[in-house]
């Protein structure tokens, strides 16, 4: 018995791996309707439009999208530094205080919200040095 393309669809998803739309269409005919029917069941989750993601699951639930990835896939490319002020308190430069946002560099998004939540935002800078 021959598998429905969904079922085959489902086979080239990994967990903890974020998705856009464009990345299944080699498997899949029909990528909104299989996409909704894998929103609808649990495989996948909407982050934003064209963006999904396959969660891993544990014990103590699943566990969110890893934000290197996250990133790589909604600027699709990997020239981006993902950073926040906690770094200037760990090299002793900066005040005690913690805190609860990300600061992605890049070349392609510049923008004051953030990518998913308010916590993440987006700055581009012009030239980036070769290393």
């Amino acid at each position: 018995m021959q598998a429905s393309t969904l079922e085959q669809l489902k086979r080239h998803l990994r967990p903890g791996r974020v998705y856009r739309r464009e990345d299944l269409l080699p498997w899949s005919q029909s990528v909104d309707r299989h996409l909704k029917e894998l929103t609808v069941d649990g495989t996948l989750q909407k982050l934003r439009t064209g963006l999904y993601y396959c969660p891993r699951k544990f014990e103590f639930g699943e566990a969110p999208a890893d934000e290197r990835e996250l990133v790589k896939a909604f600027l699709k490319t990997d020239r981006f530094v993902v950073t926040s002020p906690n770094a200037y308190n760990q090299l002793g430069l900066g005040t005690t205080q913690l805190y609860n946002k990300r600061v992605v560099y890049n070349q392609k998004r510049h923008r004051g919200k953030g990518l998913l939540d308010h916590a993440r935002r987006l700055w581009a800078q012009t030239a980036w040095p070769d290393v």
